[in-house]
């Protein structure tokens, strides 16, 4: 499951947002990664070595570290989510290239590229392998939309051997089927739009709307990946513009949680329940990222600042999510 937005604030700062839907209670939190972070790959217990810094929503499996999504020092950020029955992994290693299992690509991006660009130039040069998530013990059918500064929104569908990047002029990422499919899929949906739908004459009888949003009667209501990718995509674009980042983060919310899954509502064919486990988003230009748990919808914010950049070894945040937070008003009286 997962939807992911792109979105840009009028004073031009680019948030990337995303729901981690699962139906494994992943324990994420907020998490710093630090430059020069040597790694092993599952592949072929290699070391690698990020070049970068980045924060994240992420945690740490067995004895090794993982991240779903973050912003670099760069400004680069990243969201995985799933895309079933679409992948396309290797079995065989090849020599030449650099082969990662994929849940580690986003941590190898985010640790040594700077931009989309950058990114571009060192995809296709890497060699996604067929290979499990330690302690879930399953193999992760992902693809990743992927931001930066400059505006630009691209994601990487491992639908081929060779990777290569594609520009996503929707902003908008879901799961299975295709991006392509998603997009096409938008034209049956030309009749949605805000304002009411005017009253209309049936023979000698004016018919006019119960109450307001007979604009917005045809948007799709479910959970499937096309329904909450032409829901997150509508009010992307119609929901009114934020003049900054915090404007920003507050239409990011307000956007995802129509998508947002509640515990019970999507049941898996081996009766688990299927949920949204946090939102999270990144702005590129501050390099900060907001997290907001099921249990706790107080938005938590971490900035990669100066000060975190020094630190020379990973940081897990600590997130109180048992105890939602409410502000006691009659403490001020």
């Amino acid at each position: 499951m997962c939807t992911s937005i792109f979105t840009t604030t009028l004073d031009g700062k680019h948030i990337l947002s995303r729901t981690m839907d699962f139906s494994h209670p992943l324990d994420t939190t907020p998490v710093f990664m630090p430059r020069n972070f040597e790694w092993t790959s599952g592949v072929d217990s290699k070391s690698l070595k990020n070049k970068y810094s980045y924060i994240g929503a992420g945690g740490v499996l067995g004895s090794l570290y993982f991240v779903a999504d973050g912003v670099n020092e760069y400004g680069l950020s990243i969201a995985e989510l799933y895309l079933p029955g679409e992948d396309v992994y290797q079995e065989k290693e090849v020599d030449g290239k650099l082969n990662l299992a994929p849940h580690e690509l986003i941590m190898w991006l985010l640790g040594n590229c700077q931009s989309i660009d950058e990114v571009e130039k060192e995809i296709a040069s890497i060699n996604l392998m067929n290979i499990a998530v330690p302690e879930l013990d399953i193999v992760t059918p992902l693809h990743w939309i992927i931001t930066d500064t400059t505006g630009r929104c691209v994601a990487i569908e491992p639908t081929e051997p060779t990777l290569h990047l594609m520009d996503n002029p929707i902003g908008v990422m879901t799961n299975t089927p295709r991006l392509e499919w998603h997009i096409t899929n938008l034209r049956n949906y030309l009749n949605v739009r805000p304002k009411q739908y005017e009253p209309r004459n049936f023979g000698e009888f004016k018919a006019t709307p119960f109450s307001q949003g007979t604009g917005t009667s045809g948007l799709p209501g479910g959970y499937t990946p096309p329904e909450r990718f032409v829901r997150a995509a509508f009010f992307k674009e119609t929901i009114e513009s934020a003049k900054n980042e915090s404007e920003g983060i507050n239409n990011a919310y307000h956007i995802l949680n129509t998508v947002r899954i509640p515990k019970g509502i999507v049941v898996t064919d081996v009766d688990k329940s299927d949920y949204s486990l946090y939102v999270g988003s990144a702005c590129n230009e501050s390099k900060t990222y907001y997290y907001t748990s099921y249990e706790n919808h107080e938005i938590t914010k971490l900035v990669l600042n100066d000060q975190l950049m020094a630190k020379t070894e990973p940081i897990i945040f600590k997130y109180d999510k048992k105890n939602e937070h409410f502000k006691e008003l009659n403490e001020t009286v």
